[in-house]
């Protein structure tokens, strides 16, 4: 089984929706494109245990954290829905483990048909039995895992050509799919922030962000984290 390992500083900064186009504007003046994957839609499904140890590590802001997740891409020129409810999508099980701001991800790619992502994923067998491969990303749960939600939204790269940095902001952020046995809620839950993501080596490196940084709050922000916790709200009191 084929696997992927990444190791960097991850930085988080939260801004209102509203400023994203000046956002967005600002590194395309001043970066380059992600010259593999410039932008995309992502989708990720969160697995947790019944008592949610994932969701509360976070929420407690524990020092050493992890999630695990299954994420698919889709772009301009690879809308998978519009290829057929048979179509395979290439998708990766992903373990993130976190110490502090030193992040190392590890995945391994799988391949799913279309209609088990976008149909009924919380009852597919193929998502259910998935997380018995995290033993071969040497991770030890502790618990069974089972699917809780699903997120999706609308990510810009680029690449600040001074300190190597990646960057990538993160907009239209919303919880779509709720596996309704482990969270009693009702999707989809539209969020009002988009979250920008610097991920390099160098803890000082994000000079580039001086000119919006007044946009900016810095923030351990979990899409998965504030997902949760919006949709155990009731609906008038939603993020």
């Amino acid at each position: 089984m084929r696997q992927e390992r990444f190791r960097r500083v991850e930085q988080k900064y939260l801004f209102p929706a509203g400023h994203t186009e000046m956002i967005l504007a600002w590194l395309q003046h001043a970066c380059l494109p992600d010259p593999r994957f410039p932008s995309s839609t992502v989708s990720s499904l969160y697995y947790d245990t019944p008592g949610l140890f994932h969701f509360y590590e976070s929420r407690n802001g524990d020092f050493v954290r992890a999630k695990v997740r299954l994420r698919w891409y889709e772009g301009p020129f690879r809308d998978i829905r519009q290829k057929g409810p048979d179509a395979a999508v290439r998708c990766y099980l992903e373990v993130k483990t976190k110490e502090g701001a030193l992040s190392e991800k590890k995945r391994t790619e799988v391949t799913i048909p279309s209609r088990v992502l976008y149909d009924d994923p919380f009852s597919s067998s193929q998502i259910l039995d998935l997380p018995a491969r995290v033993l071969d990303l040497d991770f030890r749960p502790s618990g069974p895992l089972l699917p809780v939600l699903i997120v999706e939204y609308r990510r810009q790269r680029y690449l600040d050509t001074d300190s190597q940095a990646s960057i990538a902001v993160d907009a239209d952020i919303r919880c779509t799919q709720v596996n309704g046995t482990v969270v009693p809620g009702i999707p989809p839950v539209y969020f009002d922030v988009g979250v920008l993501e610097s991920k390099g080596m160098n803890r000082n490196s994000n000079g580039v962000l001086n000119p919006i940084a007044s946009c900016l709050t810095k923030s351990p922000f979990s899409k998965y984290g504030i997902s949760l916790e919006s949709l155990m709200k009731p609906l008038g009191r939603r993020v």
